[in-house]
C-alpha cells in the first residue's frame, strides 16, 4: 500500500482470495434493499475500472459518477474527453450488470437572455423550455447513463436564494417546477431521476419537503443519513421516512471527507449500524449510496475498507452485530493478528472525533487544520442547536464555545488529551501484533496510526491556541494563559516541521506541514494584537 494518494496496488493473490471469499458471502443471503450503490468522485479511469470489478463481491448493483467526474451537464460538453471517458466507464459498468447514475446540479450555465444582471429570471418566457432541451440532449447523446442525481445546493444559481434567482413562484414551487421539468424528460427517455435533499438550513429543507410532495411518484429522493453534511453528532436526517409512498435512498460517507480522507483510520461499523438500522426502520427506504473516494482518497485499499464491508454485511444480514463485522473483517485481513489489530483500529473513531470536534461541535476544515475565522464561524454556522432544536443544552454550549471561559478551555483540552492517549494505545496494540503481520501490512498500519497520533497532537495544540486566544479575547485574566497560547503556537510550528520531514505525510491532509504553518501564522498574528492581561503586566514588572 502507498502513503502518497490513493493506495491502489495490492498483491494479485491477496485480492483474488479476498474477492472469492466476499463473493461467497454475497451469494449466501438476499439483500434487504434493491438499490446498493457506490459513488465515485475522481475521474481516474484505471481506478474506477478496477473498483467496479470488485462491486459484485460487495453486492453493489449501482455506481454513481459525481464531483470531479461530473457535477453539471455542461461538463459533458466542455471540450475535453471527459464525456467519452464517462461513456466508456458506463459501458464497462453495464457489462458487469451495474446501473449507472450521474450527478447534475441546477441551475448552472444559464444563458444571458434569462438573466437580469447576474440574477436568473425564472419567469422569463423560454427558460423552462431551455432546461428541457438541455436534458433532451443529454439523454440523446449519452444513452449509456441510466439516470440522474439532481442537487440544488453548491451550484452556480441556487433556486431558493433570492439574491441569485428571481421568480413569482414561492420557494416550494421553485423546487417543484425544477424537478417536474427534468422529470418529464427523464420519463420520456425511461431514465431514473433521483433528487438530493442536501441543503444547509432547516428552512431550506422545509421548502424542499413541500416542493417534493408535488412531484411525480416515479421521482426518487436521496437523503444523507444526517442533515446537511457528515457530522457524527447530528441527529438522523428529519426527511428519512417522511415520504412513505416514494423510494428513498440514504447517502453514507465511506470517503472520510471530513475525518482524515482515509489516510488515517476512522473505523465506524458501530456508527454505520446505528444510522442504517434507523433508516431501514423507516417507510420508503429502498437503498443506500456509499461514497468511496472523495478528492481521490480511496477507502477500499486502506483499513477504512472495513466501513465499506460493514455496509455490505449489514445490508445482507439485519441480525449481524458490529462486533461480528469486526471479527470477520480483521480475521480475513490480518489472520492471527486480528485481535490486536481490532484493538489498534477500533479507538480511531473516538480519536478523530475528539480531535476534530470541540465537545461535539464542528471546527475542522475538511480534514485540514482550520484557521481562526473558519473555526470561529463554524461553531455557529454548524451548531448542533440548528438540528437539535428541542435540546436547549446545545444552544447553551454554542454560546459557551463562542465565548469561552477558563473552565471550558480545560474541558476542551481534556478531550484532546484523551485523543492523544487513545492514539498512543493504538500504536501499542500494533506493536503487540508485529510478529504476526507481514512486513507490508505492518508498515501500512504503522504509518497510518503514527499519522493518527501526530494528528491528535496537532489538534491538541491548536485547541489550546485557538480556544486560549478566545478566552483572552473575552478578557479573562488567567495567569500564564498568554504564555500557554504562545507555547502552543510554537508547538504547531514544530509539528509542521515534523510533517515536512515525513514523506508519508507530505502536503496531504490531515496534517500537512504547509497547512499547519499557515494556521500557526494566523494565530500568532492574532495573539500579537491581543491586549496583554493585567496579570501578565504585573509579572513583567
Amino acid at each position: 500500500m502507498k502513503s502518497n494518494g490513493i493506495a491502489r496496488k495490492s498483491s494479485a493473490g491477496v485480492v483474488l482470495v479476498l474477492f472469492v471469499w466476499i463473493i461467497g458471502i454475497a451469494q449466501a443471503a438476499e439483500p434487504l434493499v434493491p438499490y446498493r450503490a457506490w459513488q465515485f468522485h475522481t475521474l481516474d479511469m484505471p481506478y474506477v475500472s478496477k473498483v467496479m470489478r470488485l462491486a459484485s463481491g460487495y453486492d453493489v448493483n449501482t455506481v454513481v459518477f459525481s464531483h470531479n467526474m461530473i457535477g453539471y451537464v455542461s461538463h459533458l460538453y466542455d471540450g475535453t474527453n471527459r464525456g467519452e471517458i464517462l461513456r466508456k466507464l458506463a459501458n464497462e459498468a453495464k457489462a458487469q450488470n451495474l446501473r449507472v447514475w450521474i450527478w447534475v446540479r441546477e441551475l448552472q450555465d444559464v444563458p444571458a437572455q434569462f438573466k437580469e444582471g447576474d440574477v436568473v429570471q425564472l419567469d422569463r418566457p423560454g427558460l423552462w423550455d431551455w432546461l428541457s432541451r438541455r436534458y433532451e440532449k443529454l439523454f440523446s447523446d449519452y444513452p449509456e447513463f441510466d439516470g440522474l442525481i439532481l442537487t440544488f445546493h453548491e451550484t452556480e444559481y441556487k433556486i431558493f436564494n433570492p439574491k441569485e434567482v428571481s421568480s413569482s413562484l414561492s420557494m416550494p414551487e421553485r423546487f417543484t417546477k425544477l424537478i417536474n421539468t427534468i422529470a418529464k424528460v427523464a420519463e420520456k427517455h425511461q431514465k431514473d431521476l433521483i433528487v438530493r435533499s442536501f441543503l444547509y438550513e432547516p428552512q431550506e429543507v422545509q421548502w424542499f419537503r413541500e416542493g417534493f410532495e408535488k412531484t411525480p411518484q416515479r421521482v426518487m429522493i436521496q437523503t444523507k443519513c444526517e442533515p446537511h453534511d457528515w457530522d457524527p453528532f447530528y441527529p438522523h436526517d428529519p426527511l428519512i421516512g417522511e415520504f412513505p409512498e416514494r423510494r428513498q435512498i440514504v447517502e453514507f460517507d465511506g470517503s472520510s471527507e471530513f475525518t482524515g480522507r482515509n489516510r488515517i483510520p476512522y473505523t465506524q461499523p458501530e456508527y454505520f449500524a446505528q444510522r442504517w438500522r434507523y433508516d431501514l426502520s423507516k417507510p420508503g427506504v429502498v437503498g443506500y449510496n456509499l461514497r468511496l473516494d472523495h478528492a481521490g482518497y480511496d477507502a477500499l485499499f486502506t483499513p477504512n475498507e472495513l466501513n465499506i464491508y460493514a455496509m455490505f454485511r449489514f445490508t445482507q444480514d439485519p441480525k449481524l452485530t458490529p462486533q461480528d463485522v469486526w471479527s470477520e473483517w480483521t480475521r480475513k485481513h490480518y489472520g492471527a493478528a486480528a485481535v490486536e489489530i481490532e484493538k489498534a483500529l477500533k479507538p480511531s473513531f473516538e480519536v478523530v472525533n475528539k480531535s476534530f470536534f470541540a465537545l461535539k461541535f464542528w471546527i475542522t476544515n475538511h480534514s485540514e487544520l482550520p484557521d481562526f475565522g473558519y473555526a470561529d464561524g463554524h461553531l455557529r454556522s454548524r451548531t448542533l442547536a440548528k438540528w437539535w432544536p428541542d435540546k436547549p443544552e446545545y444552544k447553551a454550549l454554542e454560546q459557551r464555545l463562542s465565548h469561552p471561559d477558563p473552565k471550558l478551555l480545560e474541558e476542551i483540552l481534556a478531550e484532546k488529551e484523551e485523543a492523544v492517549a487513545l492514539a498512543e494505545q493504538s500504536l501499542q496494540h500494533l506493536e503487540n501484533a508485529r510478529s504476526l503481520l507481514t512486513e507490508e501490512k505492518h508498515r501500512d498500519l504503522q504509518w497510518r496510526l503514527q499519522l493518527l497520533h501526530h494528528t491528535a497532537i496537532v489538534w491538541r495544540l491548536h485547541a489550546e491556541a485557538f480556544f486560549g486566544l478566545k478566552v483572552l479575547n473575552e478578557h479573562h485574566d488567567v495567569p500564564g494563559l498568554r504564555e500557554r497560547v504562545d507555547r502552543a503556537i510554537r508547538g504547531l510550528y514544530l509539528q509542521a516541521n515534523v510533517s515536512d520531514g515525513n514523506p508519508a505525510i507530505g502536503n496531504k491532509p490531515p496534517a500537512a506541514g504547509k497547512a499547519i504553518r499557515k494556521v500557526a501564522d494566523d494565530l500568532r498574528n492574532r495573539l500579537q494584537k491581543t491586549a496583554v492581561p493585567p496579570s501578565a503586566t504585573r509579572n513583567m514588572k
